[in-house]
């Protein structure tokens, strides 16, 4: 398989999102802001953020930052270790608000494969740049100006089209199971007891 180098801003765009006021956060409405809370960066997909009760933007916001299904997202603060570099789709359009810490990535599509790109960016290829150029502060930070001067090496486009829908095949699989593991019941310990005694 040939490789080619590229800058990733050669194959991507990265915008930052809005500057979205406290004043208007809510624990109701009808947008959601996005936050680094919305990256599960261990097993790098999108997840609800539970960790806050006021998710909800009431106030204004240009429509741009409105997300669509199927945006990629990844993260411009590291509030957990290991969480630059994250990816995640968007699950639903016409919901989700990107926020500051939160940039949206738009490929060039004659270049990179959007399924493809979800899973380069989230390489430990790019983490490893992006954490070494991570500006020093109690929480790092990286900018879509550092994500896009990382070094990529892709194949053509229809082998990276085969292996983004491969992988992204294999994560649904595993969403799949995960889900059904998280809706088993919990065992009832009386039960596991008695059939102990009754093995015994």
């Amino acid at each position: 398989m040939k490789l080619k180098k590229y800058k990733l801003g050669e194959l991507i765009d990265v915008t930052r999102g809005a500057s979205l006021s406290g004043e208007f956060y809510a624990t109701e409405g009808v947008y959601v802001r996005l936050t680094c809370g919305n990256f599960d960066y261990r097993n790098n997909c999108f997840k609800e953020n539970k960790s806050k009760d006021n998710i909800y933007y009431v106030g204004n916001f240009r429509e741009e930052f409105l997300m669509e299904e199927g945006d990629i997202i990844t993260p411009l603060t590291e509030q957990a270790i290991g969480l630059l570099g994250s990816t995640a789709f968007i699950p639903e359009g016409g919901k989700y608000i990107q926020s500051q810490d939160v940039a949206k990535i738009i490929c060039n599509e004659e270049l990179l494969d959007k399924k493809f790109a979800f899973y380069l960016i989230s390489s430990s290829l790019v983490k490893q740049q992006l954490s070494a150029a991570a500006q020093q502060t109690k929480i790092r930070h990286t900018s879509p100006d550092k994500i896009k001067d990382c070094v990529v090496w892709i194949p053509e486009l229809a082998e990276q089209k085969r292996i983004g829908q491969l992988l992204y095949s294999l994560d649904q699989k595993i969403a799949i199971n995960r889900q059904i593991n998280d809706n088993l019941p919990t065992p009832d310990h009386s039960s596991v007891t008695e059939a102990t005694h009754l093995a015994a």
